[in-house]
């Protein structure tokens, strides 16, 4: 084992993927204990209602903040991986002005039908949900600004940079300001993330800028090509946020306000199984995009094949540590949510099918085969769709959960099918 290890570790690649990933892990953690810390706290201090609220707020911002990015973020990845593109400057500062507007006008359409959004659609009326939409949905356009900036940093291996933008910032300073100006009104809480989004965006963007040197809008690129470009990864993006949020937004629809909350917390734990794939694919999309353009085939089949051998590895022990401990873990958050073991257990089934898959969707997106990819997750969607709509009035959480399951497996075994057929890239993972 020790012999191996140290085999790997002269690869200088293998080496990158490694340091650079384990970095990240680390920074991924930190950004997640200070989410389950906010989380805590509300639970805590003002229960499953108030929590199951905000989650439902969140989801919406996630799920409208994902459009908003029309894919720009990805594609600038695949862009600026590339070191002769470093010098075309212009095409970043335009990717963030069409977000930036973009974002602020579906914040304004959504802002505008709000009252009928917590009245109408949910079944059982939300109406206490509209002021913390009046303060989540202005602070979309500063949300997409940072994931625009922090592409930069992830095209430019500076890992780091990119998980404490888009990972710990935004908790980070929510925390800070919670705890600078403690205040027993929860609605604080969503005016303390508004602000805080806008001094994130604001570092983020300053940051990307003295990263590329020159602060034009003149490119070569035809700026609305590459927006044409970029649609089938927002599109694709998209459908996996709406599949990761859509199980939330649904049980608000059937279910109370305190079911919900026991359900987001069942998810949240089950983040903690996408540490090593996220940690991976922010060192892997940019190698991939620069192997595969250079037509170095032997590199990025490596690259690929390695990173789904050590994700899976990684993925089974915290599958494995967060059942055994399921009931004690959901119990931290408060009494009762310990109704949301068999969530967990479920959903943490299909990160481990997930891991067997291998990164799929950054191979895919990195490779120019976005529009095949972008299918696979539009059929999943609608498998997901229909099944949520299915299930989560006979079954509650476990229905919801399971409807997310079924389409994430779909996605994942469809997308490793076709590149090992289609491409000869195997990205999934062989045990024996």
């Amino acid at each position: 084992m020790i012999r191996r290890l140290q085999n790997t570790l002269k690869d200088s690649d293998f080496k990158e993927i490694l340091t650079k990933g384990f970095s990240f892990l680390l920074i991924r953690i930190v950004g997640t204990l200070l989410s389950f810390a906010f989380t805590f706290y509300i639970t805590n201090t003002y229960g499953k209602v108030e929590w199951g609220l905000i989650a439902l707020g969140f989801s919406i911002f996630t799920i409208i903040s994902i459009f908003g990015r029309l894919g720009l973020d990805s594609n600038l990845v695949k862009f600026y991986s590339q070191y002769e593109n470093l010098q075309d400057t212009g095409v970043f500062y335009w990717a963030w002005l069409k977000v930036f507007l973009f974002s602020t006008l579906l914040s304004l359409i959504v802002y505008n039908f709000g009252e009928a959004l917590v009245t109408d659609v949910f079944l059982k009326p939300k109406p206490e949900l509209l002021p913390y939409l009046n303060w989540l949905l202005p602070s979309i356009p500063f949300w997409t600004t940072v994931f625009v900036s922090a592409a930069i940093m992830r095209a430019r291996k500076m890992n780091r940079a990119f998980a404490f933008y888009t990972l710990v910032g935004r908790f980070g300073i929510l925390l800070l300001i919670i705890l600078l100006m403690a205040h027993d009104n929860v609605l604080f809480i969503i005016k303390s993330h508004f602000f805080g989004l806008i001094c994130l965006s604001m570092m983020s963007l300053v940051h990307a800028i003295l990263i590329l040197k020159k602060p034009t809008f003149k490119t070569d690129q035809n700026t609305w090509g590459f927006v044409k470009e970029a649609l089938p990864m927002m599109l694709s993006s998209s459908i996996l946020v709406l599949m990761s949020w859509m199980d939330t937004f649904v049980m608000g629809v059937y279910e109370n306000e305190a079911d919900v909350g026991i359900y987001s917390v069942a998810v949240k734990i089950t983040t903690l199984t996408t540490f090593s794939l996220q940690a991976i694919n922010s060192i892997l999309a940019p190698k991939i995009a620069k192997s595969y353009a250079n037509n170095e085939t032997i590199n990025y089949k490596k690259f690929i094949q390695f990173s789904t051998k050590i994700n899976f590895i990684m993925t089974f022990v915290v599958v494995g540590f967060i059942v055994i401990l399921s009931p004690y873990l959901l119990g931290l958050f408060g009494q009762g949510f310990e109704a949301g073991v068999s969530v967990l257990i479920i959903l943490c089934a299909g990160q481990m099918i997930n891991s067997l898959s291998g990164s799929v969707g950054v191979v895919m997106q990195m490779i120019g085969e976005q529009k095949m990819f972008q299918n696979f997750m539009v059929s999943a969607l609608i498998i997901n769709l229909i099944l949520t709509l299915i299930l989560t009035p006979k079954y509650g959480g476990s229905g919801a959960a399971t409807a997310t399951v079924l389409s994430m497996i779909f996605w994942n075994i469809a997308g490793a099918t076709y590149l090992k057929k289609k491409k000869n890239i195997q990205t999934y993972f062989k045990p024996f």
